[in-house]
Order: structure tokens, then C-alpha cells, then sequence
């Protein structure tokens, strides 16, 4: 019983003792080889720089597809906790359903986002990695929550128009409105290397704006205040200063 307690206390001496960028060394492995346990990161984002280009696809929008792109900054002043600004752009592009309502003399509300600006907090706690073909790679995974200034498109004034012709044929012109709103986003960042990586990204935007639909018995389209929620995901490449 002495043994045992006394081999746990080693080991236990040594786990709390160890740096994080302590390596374990077996003989049997090649001289250049290196493992490092799990619980220690390979990579440190603390007091760096963190620069992301993603290309986004929009995945509420019904009656339209609007794909973009994403530029995001972030300064880690902790490890585990950061800062970050972020702005965005989407296209959107009329799909088949769209053109399914339409035939049937009806108009197809959409709102779709064109631009957007953030701040958010981002929280890190979170790493792991996997073997491939005898390659390690490392992860980290990240929440993250802030404010976000959006302009949307819709076609409310496809409303007012009385061929509907006019409407299969997305001849109308388009209404733009801005809103603050709250983002947040969920993701991984997948080191290549000490500087470069991949990023995927799944993130919300929740705004106020306003909602139309068919007239009933009135000239006018009925209109309401909503909160409209937008969900994007991306996907590219990340560099750490």
C-alpha cells in the first residue's frame, strides 16, 4: 500500500511539475520524433494576431441563395480569450423555389444580408488533436458572442406590382434596411502550422426588420416588425501573427 501511495505521488508530482511545452521521449522511437500529450498545446494563440478569410454560404434563406465571403480579426489576450471584428458580404441570387411561388401569381418574401460588421467576445477553451496518415494535426474550439450591424435585402416592392409577370420575371427593384442585431458563432481552427491553418465556421445573426406578405382586400402589402435569423456557414484559411 506504502508503494502505491508513494508511485502515485510521483506521478502526480510530475504531471503538475510539467510545462506545457514539455515533450515525452521514448527510446524505441527515431531520434527526430516527438509525441506531445494531450492536455499540453502545441500551439499558443496568447498576445497573437489572428487574420481568417472564409468564403459563406447562407443557410436560411428560402427562396433565394446568397453566398459571400467573411473578413475576420481577432487579438488573443489570453489564451483562452479574445477579441474580435469581423465584416462580411453576401450576393443573393434567385433559386428554383423562388420561381416555383412566382409562377403561381404569388410573391415570395425574402431577406437576405448583403453586409454585415461585428465585435464579439471569443472564448477558447477547448483543443485536441488526431492522427492522419501518421500526421498530427491540432485543433482548437471556439464559441463567440458580440453585436452586429446588417443590411438586408428584400423585395417588398415586388408587392406593389401588379402584372405578376413583372414578378416571375424579377422585374422589380430591390429595398435595402439596416439593423443591429447579436451574432454568435461556434467553430474550429485546424492547425497546418505554427502560423497557417483552416477555419470552420458555423455563426447566427438575429436582427429586427420588417416582414411582408400578400395584400388581403387592401391595396397596401400587410407588413410586420419581426426578428429574422440568419445562419451561415463558412469555411477557409486562417493566419496567426
Amino acid at each position: 500500500m506504502k508503494k502505491i501511495i508513494f508511485l502515485s505521488f510521483i506521478i502526480f508530482s510530475q504531471l503538475i511539475s510539467a510545462a506545457d511545452d514539455s515533450l515525452y521521449k521514448f527510446e524505441w522511437m527515431d531520434d527526430d520524433k516527438e509525441i506531445y500529450v494531450l492536455q499540453n498545446r502545441r500551439f499558443r494563440k496568447v498576445g497573437r494576431f489572428n487574420l481568417s478569410l472564409l468564403g459563406t454560404l447562407n443557410l436560411s434563406d428560402k427562396f433565394v441563395r446568397t453566398m459571400g465571403g467573411t473578413l475576420k480579426g481577432a487579438y488573443f489576450f489570453k489564451e483562452d480569450w479574445g477579441i474580435e471584428l469581423g465584416f462580411g458580404i453576401g450576393s443573393p441570387s434567385y433559386n428554383d423555389t423562388f420561381d416555383r411561388v412566382a409562377e403561381q401569381a404569388a410573391v415570395p418574401f425574402y431577406n437576405a444580408i448583403t453586409r454585415h460588421m461585428s465585435a464579439s467576445v471569443v472564448w477558447s477553451p477547448w483543443y485536441g488533436k488526431f492522427n492522419t496518415f501518421n500526421v498530427i494535426y491540432y485543433l482548437d474550439w471556439y464559441v463567440s458572442l458580440g453585436v452586429a450591424s446588417v443590411t438586408t435585402e428584400d423585395d417588398r416592392n415586388a408587392f406593389t406590382v401588379t402584372n405578376s409577370s413583372q414578378v416571375r420575371n424579377k422585374n422589380f427593384a430591390v429595398s435595402e434596411e439596416s439593423s443591429v442585431g447579436a451574432t454568435w458563432s461556434t467553430g474550429f481552427l485546424w492547425y497546418l502550422s505554427k502560423s497557417f491553418g483552416l477555419r470552420l465556421e458555423f455563426t447566427g445573426f438575429h436582427y429586427n426588420g420588417s416582414f411582408f406578405r400578400e395584400p388581403t382586400g387592401t391595396s397596401a402589402p400587410e407588413e410586420f416588425d419581426v426578428t429574422f435569423h440568419n445562419y451561415n456557414l463558412s469555411a477557409g484559411i486562417n493566419v496567426l501573427f
